[in-house]
């Protein structure tokens, strides 16, 4: 199962980026929103099953310490501090057809796009056995004509907490240049946006044009520094 906050979730709105998007003769408002959570190492289980005993162990219950039955051994020591803490997961990859609900709790949902973009997972290992996952949401549909809507969301900075949903589709599909939320895929026309091509959270082109394995591999090992 692909990344998904299935309930409504705390999250820090890290950015948002209000811009516009170049589609065949018509522009139309997109927008970026890089958000942060932090909280217990299980959050690394949201991004891949068994990534969170992939970077943590219990280094008490190693050196012996007695087990009790029907309870789970909390895992919070970095089982290899001398690696690097912050990693990317997947990147370079966009993926579509997410739900994106901003929750206001009693008062309902206030937006919900469908066919929304996730994107620059990132996640960093503290010891004590918590983490921090950063992402960004992408969006480009209809419903950021609606002039209060859109000049919301491009606020959100400045709310800095929310609480928000991010749905998986059934089929996570890969993103491609060009992509509008809602529509099929059309041909690329050279630039998607206004300033040349997007950019990511780590500075790399949207589409991940560009990216080698060696690249990738170096650019891993060079960022230890906290998201």
């Amino acid at each position: 199962m692909p990344f998904q906050l299935t309930e409504p979730t705390k999250v820090t709105i890290v950015n948002a980026n209000p811009r516009r998007e170049l589609h065949g003769e018509e522009k139309v408002r997109a927008i970026d929103i890089a958000f942060v959570i932090t909280g217990s190492n299980d959050l690394l289980d949201l991004l891949e099953p068994g990534l969170r005993e992939h970077h943590f162990c219990n280094k008490a219950a190693q050196a012996g310490q007695v087990e009790l039955p029907d309870i789970a051994i909390p895992l919070p020591n970095i089982r290899h501090p001398q690696l690097p803490l912050a990693y990317h997961y997947a990147k370079g990859q966009k993926w579509r057809g997410y739900r994106f609900i901003w929750d206001w709790g009693t008062e309902g949902e206030h937006v919900d796009f469908t066919d929304a973009v996730l994107c620059g997972l990132q996640y960093e290992l503290v010891e004590g056995g918590s983490v921090t996952i950063k992402g960004t949401i992408q969006y480009n549909g209809d419903e950021l004509q609606d002039n209060d809507t859109f000049g919301e969301l491009s606020g959100l900075a400045a709310e800095g907490e929310i609480y928000i949903k991010l749905l998986a589709p059934a089929e996570v599909m890969l993103a491609k240049k060009g992509y509008r939320a809602g529509k099929p895929d059309t041909p690329s026309s050279g630039s998607d946006s206004d300033d040349g091509g997007q950019q990511d959270l780590d500075g790399l082109d949207s589409d991940g044009e560009g990216l080698t394995p060696e690249k990738a591999f170096a650019n891993s090992m060079e960022d230890d520094s906290p998201i």
